[in-house]
Order: C-alpha cells, then sequence, then structure tokens
C-alpha cells in the first residue's frame, strides 16, 4: 500500500473528531455571560445603592440648612429689634437731655435777671441774661418741632420690632417645622425620582423637626415671655443696655475750678435705662457744686442748675422715674448687670443721676414746668408748647416682646450631638427601579429567558440613610478677624477681639449646616443597624 493510499484511509477518522471544541467553548461562553450578568448585576446595584446614598445626603443637608437659615433669620431680627430698642432709647435720652438745658436756659435767665438787680455786677449779668433769654427762646422752638418727631418715631419703631417679633416667631414655630419635610420629599424627588422617604423615615423625621421648634423640656428653643420677671427677659435686656451709643448710656461731664480753700464744679449726670421690659426712662441733672474746706469748717453747696426726664410708655400717664432698672444678675439690687463689659460690671441708675440734689426736680418736674418757688424760677411760662409733666411721656411705645433663644443644653460647642438639632433622612427605593437582569424584559423579566439571577432584597427594597446637624461657630480667630467677636474695653474704648469661643444663640447669626454619623438611637428607631448603608458619614 502506497504512502497516499495510507493516508486515505485515515481521513475519516479525522472527520469524526470535528466539532468537540464546540461544545467545550459553548460551557466557557455560559460561564462567561453568568460572569457578565454578575457583573452588570452588581454595577446597577451600586449604582442605584449610590444615588439613594447622595439622594438621602442631599435632603438631609437641605433639611439643616433650612434649619440655620431659620434660624439666622430669626437672630437677625433679634439684632433688629435691639438696634431699634436703641433707636428709641437715643429719643428719649434726646427729649430728656432738651428738657434739661430748657429748664437751665430758664434757670440762667432768672438767675442773670437777679443779679442784673446788684449795680457792680449789673455789666456783666444783663448780657448774661439776655443770652440765656436767647437761647430759652430758641430750645423752646427746638422742643416743639422735636416732640411730635420724636414721638411718631418711636412709635414706628416699636411696630417695627413687633412686626419682627410676629414674624421671627411665626419661622421658627412654623415655617421651619412645614416647610422642612416639603424640602426633603423635593429634594428626593429631584435626585432620585423612583425614590421616596420611608414611612418610618416620615415619623422619625417628624418628631426631630417638632424638637427643633417647638419650646421647652430638652426641645431647642426657649421662649421667654415679659409677662412677667425672668432670666430670659433681664437677659435680652441687658444685651439691650450693653448695646446703647454713649449718648444715651453716659450723658456725663464735669467742668470743676480749683483754687485754694474752695472747689467749684458743674456736674452733668444723665443716662437712659429701660425699665421692667416696657419704658424707657431718662434723667439729666445739671448741678452747682462749691466745696469749701477751712481747716475746723467744711461747707458744701449743691444747687441744682437743670434738670428733665423723659419716658417712652405703653400709655400716657404719671409713672415715676425712680427707682430705676433693677439688676438682672441680683434682683432686687440697684442698676443693672452686664456680663459684656470688664469688672465692675454693676451700673448705676441713670448713670448716676439719681445721686444728685436735681433727682427729685428731674422726677417732678420733668418737662420744664418748674413752680416759683424752685430757686432762681418765676412763674414765667416757658417758650414752647411741650412743657407740661404729661409732654415727659411719649406713649404708644409697648416694650420689649416676648423673643425665642437657644436652650442652654444647645449651642456651648461647635462639636457633638448637642451642638444643635439634628435631622435623618431615610430613603428607599423598590428593587426593580435598580433595573438589573433580573428585572430587564427579554433577559430576566417576565418574557425573559432562563438564563437571570435571583437579586433577594430585604423586602424587594433598597435603603439609605443620612443625617444633616444644624449647630453654631463663630471661629474665635478668623482670618483678619472678620468673624472674631468684638467687646468695648470702656465707654469710651475702641472695640477688641477677646479671643474667646462664643456660644450658640439667637443674637448672633452664625448657624449653619453639615453632614453627621447618623446617631446610634436613631437606627435603633428605624431598625436598621444592619441593613442601611449610611450617608453623609
Amino acid at each position: 500500500m502506497t504512502r497516499s493510499q495510507h493516508a486515505n484511509r485515515r481521513l475519516p477518522a479525522v472527520r469524526r473528531q470535528a466539532g468537540q471544541a464546540m461544545v467545550l467553548f459553548m460551557v466557557l461562553a455560559g460561564v462567561l455571560l453568568l460572569g457578565v450578568l454578575l457583573l452588570f448585576n452588581t454595577g446597577q446595584a451600586v449604582n442605584k445603592k449610590v444615588t439613594l446614598t447622595n439622594t438621602a445626603d442631599a435632603a438631609a443637608y437641605s433639611v439643616a440648612v433650612q434649619q440655620a437659615r431659620v434660624m439666622n433669620f430669626a437672630a437677625y431680627t433679634n439684632r433688629a429689634r435691639i438696634a431699634n430698642e436703641v433707636a428709641v432709647a437715643q429719643m428719649v435720652s434726646l427729649w430728656s437731655w432738651m428738657n434739661m438745658i430748657h429748664t437751665h436756659t430758664v434757670a440762667g435767665e432768672n438767675l442773670f435777671e437777679y443779679l442784673s438787680w446788684i449795680g457792680p455786677v449789673r455789666v456783666i449779668a444783663k448780657p448774661l441774661a439776655m443770652a440765656y433769654g436767647a437761647a430759652e427762646d430758641v430750645v423752646g422752638k427746638l422742643r416743639d418741632a422735636a416732640h411730635p418727631a420724636l414721638g411718631g418715631m418711636i412709635q414706628l419703631l416699636d411696630g417695627i420690632n413687633g412686626a419682627l417679633a410676629l414674624s421671627a416667631s411665626t419661622l421658627l414655630t412654623w415655617g421651619s417645622a412645614a416647610g422642612a419635610v416639603d424640602i426633603a420629599i423635593e429634594v428626593v424627588e429631584q435626585n432620585d425620582p423612583t425614590a421616596e422617604i420611608a414611612p418610618i423615615g416620615l415619623l422619625v423625621l417628624g418628631d426631630q423637626i417638632a424638637t427643633a421648634a417647638l419650646s421647652g423640656g430638652n426641645n431647642l428653643l426657649a421662649h421667654h415671655v415679659n409677662s412677667e420677671r425672668n432670666e430670659g427677659m433681664d437677659r435680652y435686656r441687658n444685651v439691650v443696655m450693653a448695646s446703647r451709643d454713649r449718648f444715651s448710656a453716659d450723658r456725663s461731664d464735669l467742668l470743676g475750678i480749683d483754687i485754694p480753700l474752695v472747689k467749684i464744679g458743674f456736674e452733668e449726670l444723665g443716662g437712659t435705662d429701660l425699665v421692667d421690659y416696657d419704658r424707657w426712662v431718662a434723667v439729666d441733672t445739671l448741678d452747682l457744686t462749691v466745696e469749701i474746706d477751712l481747716g475746723l469748717f467744711d461747707f458744701e453747696l449743691d444747687v441744682p442748675l437743670g434738670f428733665g426726664g423723659a419716658q417712652a410708655v405703653t400709655q400716657e400717664n404719671d409713672q415715676s422715674f425712680f427707682p430705676g432698672i433693677m439688676s438682672g444678675e441680683q434682683p432686687g439690687d440697684p442698676g443693672w448687670y452686664s456680663e459684656y463689659r470688664p469688672d465692675p460690671r454693676e451700673f448705676e441708675q441713670y448713670n448716676g443721676a439719681t445721686g444728685t440734689t436735681a433727682k427729685h426736680l428731674a422726677e417732678r418736674y420733668p418737662s420744664v414746668n418748674v413752680p416759683a418757688h424752685v430757686p432762681f424760677f418765676v412763674p414765667k411760662r416757658p417758650s414752647g408748647k411741650y412743657n407740661e409733666k404729661r409732654h415727659a411721656y411719649f406713649a404708644g411705645y409697648d416694650g420689649l416682646r416676648a423673643y425665642h433663644d437657644v436652650n442652654d443644653s444647645y449651642g456651648r460647642r461647635p462639636e457633638g450631638s448637642e451642638a444643635g438639632p439634628i435631622f435623618t433622612v431615610y430613603v428607599q427605593s423598590e428593587r426593580a427601579n435598580a433595573r438589573t437582569s433580573q428585572d430587564i424584559d427579554g433577559i430576566g423579566g417576565p418574557n425573559g429567558s432562563r438564563l437571570e439571577l435571583d437579586n433577594r432584597m430585604s423586602g424587594d427594597v433598597m435603603t439609605a440613610v443620612a443625617t444633616g446637624q444644624t449647630y453654631f461657630n463663630r471661629p474665635p480667630d478668623s482670618p483678619g478677624g472678620l468673624f472674631s467677636r468684638l467687646i468695648p474695653d470702656d465707654w469710651n474704648g475702641d472695640l477688641v477681639h477677646d479671643g474667646k469661643l462664643e456660644q450658640g444663640s439667637l443674637f448672633s447669626p452664625y448657624w449653619q449646616a453639615r453632614l453627621v454619623e447618623t446617631p446610634d438611637e436613631v437606627y435603633g428607631l428605624l431598625q436598621l443597624s444592619s441593613l442601611v448603608t449610611p450617608g453623609g458619614g
């Protein structure tokens, strides 16, 4: 048999072995396809989980931002109310000071008129009497123009304060609560239309929002009312008192002449206090003091040269000027207390005007209506038409309104669970929304093939949870001192940085938002400790 014949006889055997590699290829292709499906399903599930986590983060952060905005709005309104109160104090101070000046011009004109009857001093006394007379006429006309303008401005500012108080209270108690849930739902829908806040998540978020919106107990807010004296209103009043400008707080001045054996001084004292939360009271006095020291014989003389007073009250009546403000630190003590000023931190009523001879005259005759029996006064009606005691009172001022502040348990430090309120958003989405091979028609869907992977999930839903927090932080040493705390050295001093960490309150608009770890107790409420992948942490 030739070689070619032998080769031809082996050909049929080779043909019988053809196609065995195809079987192996089909097996490997099936495994490869299964791996591709597994990789596809894993990618779809991870992508959906990331989307849910980002959605929960965005919703929780948005609710915290909303709360921060509400609290900062309340802080701005409180600061605006303080500024308006200071403006009211300025107007009351101006009227009291003008009353004192007018009284002094009347007294000066009469005094020098008396002295002009004495021959040797007539050449000096008569021109002074004429000068004082001209000044008295000018001051009277100025007071005629000032009184209605000051009264109108006081009522306007007080009305603005009422509107600000109402808006802050409404937004804190209703605006944040009603808007927070809507914001969370809207953010979830816009980030993932297939997701929603789970029913248990709505209950938890609602409870957290209520904690942030309600007052008292362990809630975020403390509501201080002005119907009776209390620590919260004392603090508010002391903040207002510490915010007064120099003219309202301290109108004192001293001009002294010191010659051997004799000291002569012209002392002006005056200040304006917020008394009983509902009335601004100002007192101004001008006294001539003479001290003669002859060794065995000492003589002191205190002659009132001017006095005046003013009050902003709810209704025009005859409220007394004394006693004035009481200490917010120790009830019953005279003066007022400030934690914002260096030692000593106790301040006298009306900046010391209570200790002068003219004090009682200022209370009895605050608006120039001085009777004839008072020294240096004659029964001459002063210039102007606002000279009766009732004109010392500006009606239509309702005082400090009730306000909200942060409970002491919150805002002490910018870190930790008590830095501020938390808001947890728990979102869920149906497993089918992940669009794995099990849910795609033609692969594993209703009309799909038998080649599918069963993605088993608890309740056939995917979930994520995130927590946002509203917290207070005012950096004590920020670059350039832009946000640093500033306090005055004294009434005449410049503002200086104190370098201290400020606690959270509704007097400073430094409330911010951030994402934090979801607390374990919240996980316990959601019963998701082992089922939920947290976001925001």
